[in-house]
């Protein structure tokens, strides 16, 4: 029993290494390319409109999300897609851009992912925090104005809002249940 725990220990500790090492190669690719993209080097925004696949950006990588508040940073991929979520954070497809007014983005994350931090802490944050959200081409500060638990099937939350830019973190709630959504609501600030 004691070698097998030491193993788990091991297996766990070389996941969460992999997961770490796999999320700050896209943060250090994508703030590569946005010094490209600063210089006048890099490609400019392709007909769909998507920064990170105009700029060659690996995985599509959109932007990089920072939340101080749960001590987060992460990069954030093009689609909520299984494999995206497993390894980073997804922006929900078929919505406006980030920072866009009178438009809404959502990102979607795993909560008690094993091998990484994601949205674990997610529903530590409290109305009135800040936090950045950065694409290739803009800084973004939000701030939280609204937290809900909805069901899967109430997407209207994510509807867009008169005279604000938007943003939407999802993720499943409770823990290690997928039976609600929590959303935590934020508004572009800057």
């Amino acid at each position: 029993m004691i070698i097998g725990g030491f193993a788990m220990l091991i297996i766990l500790a070389l996941g969460m290494k992999s997961t770490h090492d796999n999320q700050t190669g896209l943060i250090e690719a994508f703030e590569a390319v946005k010094t490209e993209a600063s210089t006048g080097a890099a490609a400019q925004t392709n007909a769909a409109g998507t920064f990170a696949e105009a700029a060659g950006l690996p995985d599509g990588v959109e932007g990089v999300l920072t939340i101080p508040a749960i001590e987060l940073q992460s990069p954030v991929l093009q689609g909520a897609t299984p494999g995206n979520l497993n390894q980073a954070l997804g922006a929900i497809e078929g919505l406006d851009r980030a920072g866009e007014m009178d438009g809404s983005y959502a990102i979607a994350g795993h909560q008690s992912h094993i091998f990484g931090q994601f949205f674990n802490r997610l529903n530590e944050l409290q109305i009135g925090e800040h936090f950045e959200y950065e694409t290739l081409d803009e800084n973004f500060s939000f701030e939280v104005f609204d937290i809900q638990i909805v069901k899967p099937e109430e997407v209207e939350v994510l509807n867009a809002q008169k005279g604000m830019a938007l943003l939407s973190l999802i993720t499943c709630y409770p823990e290690n249940s997928s039976e609600f959504r929590l959303i935590v609501q934020a508004k572009r600030i800057n």
